[in-house]
């Protein structure tokens, strides 16, 4: 009887309240820190969305692991309430220095043995610049590097009549990047924020303000 209860124990129990929280405050991506074996990364905890295809039905949300000293090696893996799953086993090893030859079932437990008291309880609102700028770059799931906002623009409207809605993503990316000019035209959902990848292309939030009111 132990043994059956242990398996269905919850091992990550503030994901729940992380999960909530977030939904709460109308965000769907997270980033916090992580430690493994003495080097530090950032985590980016996103949910799937609504008619995202999940790898099974008890997946929760997906996870990068990104090297804090070199943002531009990650690895990808996804979360149930209990373990970190990753893609490719010879990947967690490469990525994560664990040789091969000593990888084991046993391995990926301890890993999320490990993983689990760094989840937060509730969505962190202060980021650093890196943090942030590595959560505009994922949210909307498109171009990473478009993350220089130069407009600010209406959706139009559906069929019906009715008013187009931003996507929650887009909200996510503007409010991390840009949260003055997000604070000024978040209330009407009807408009959306532009990035480009070009960092020519961006504007400040008085000369987009200024362009936008001329419409």
């Amino acid at each position: 009887m132990a043994m059956e209860k242990n398996k269905t124990e919850i091992r990550f129990k503030k994901l729940p309240l992380l999960i909530s929280d977030m939904k709460k405050k109308e965000w769907i991506i997270e980033s916090f820190p992580f430690k493994y074996k003495e080097v530090e990364y950032i985590v980016i905890l996103t949910l799937f969305k609504l008619n995202e295809i999940k790898p099974n039905n008890f997946a929760i949300a997906k996870v990068e692991f990104i090297l804090s000293s070199n943002i531009k090696q990650s690895i990808m893996a996804y979360v149930d309430f209990y373990n970190v799953h990753f893609y490719s086993t010879k990947d967690f090893c490469y990525f994560f220095g664990v040789e091969l030859k000593n990888i084991n079932r046993d391995i990926f437990n301890y890993f999320s043995e490990v993983f689990a008291p760094f989840i937060p309880k509730e969505k962190l609102l202060i980021k650093s610049n890196v943090e942030r700028r590595l959560i505009g770059s994922r949210v909307e799931g498109n171009n990473p590097n478009a993350i220089y906002c130069y407009d600010v623009r209406r959706n139009g409207t559906n069929k019906d009549g009715s008013p187009n809605k931003r996507s929650i993503e887009n909200s996510n990316k503007a409010r991390i990047l840009r949260p003055y000019l997000y604070e000024h035209y978040f209330k009407d959902s009807n408009l959306s924020f532009f990035f480009s990848d070009k960092q020519e292309d961006e504007r400040t939030d008085p000369v987009i303000m200024k362009i936008f009111s001329k419409r």
